[in-house]
């Protein structure tokens, strides 16, 4: 079954009390996607558009909010979930809440478990793009390294977690932070880039 097929099955899915409004928001979403795979949970909030035009495998678990009204917003708030390889995933577990323009982008793999707040412009990547070395810069997207957001976890505004890093359940990232190393649970990190100040009780 093709990916459109597929949507437009979970859309017919869905209860009754999902609006006509909202089926055709999602078709015109994801069905002219290249995905190859595409598993969208029941509950979920679309506040703002929400953009998935890589090639990988996108899961969106239950209950999750996207975008704010009331916060700041660029544009129209857009978010971006784009798994870009074939071989990618982004999934994303229940009940997060995600503030306006997060971009979530991989050739690997992002993980978020449930209820985690997301702040705006919150950015994570699993690869810097480039190498690093000047004669072969732009020969590959470099290392790629899976990124894991555990259980309610808070990343502040404009935080940005590269790749490789795990953070552990309850941990809150500061605003502006650059989070370049594993963070364990039940910490506040601060900064660029992001350090431990103190362990949340």
């Amino acid at each position: 079954m093709s990916l459109a097929g597929r949507v437009l099955l979970r859309l017919r899915q869905l209860p009754c009390s999902v609006s006509s409004f909202w089926r055709q928001w999602w078709l015109q979403l994801f069905s002219g996607s290249s995905l190859r795979y595409l598993e969208i949970g029941a509950k979920n909030r679309f506040n703002v558009p929400v953009r998935s035009d890589g090639s990988g495998k996108l899961v969106i678990g239950n209950s999750n909010t996207f975008g704010w009204s009331p916060a700041t917003r660029l544009g129209n708030g857009e978010i971006l979930l784009q798994p870009r390889s074939l071989e990618a995933e982004i999934v994303i577990g229940n009940g997060n809440a995600f503030n306006n323009n997060v971009s979530l982008i991989c050739m690997g793999k992002i993980s978020m478990g449930d209820n985690c707040l997301i702040g705006d412009q919150v950015l994570i990547y699993d690869c810097d793009w480039h190498e690093i070395d000047p004669l072969h810069r732009n020969r590959s997207v470099g290392p790629i390294r899976p990124v894991t957001i555990g259980n309610n976890v808070w990343l502040g505004s404009r935080v940005m977690v590269l790749k490789g890093v795990t953070i552990g359940d309850n941990s809150v990232i500061a605003a502006a932070s650059v989070v370049t190393k594993p963070i364990p649970a039940n910490c506040l990190a601060v900064g660029n880039p992001a350090q431990i100040i103190r362990s949340i009780e």
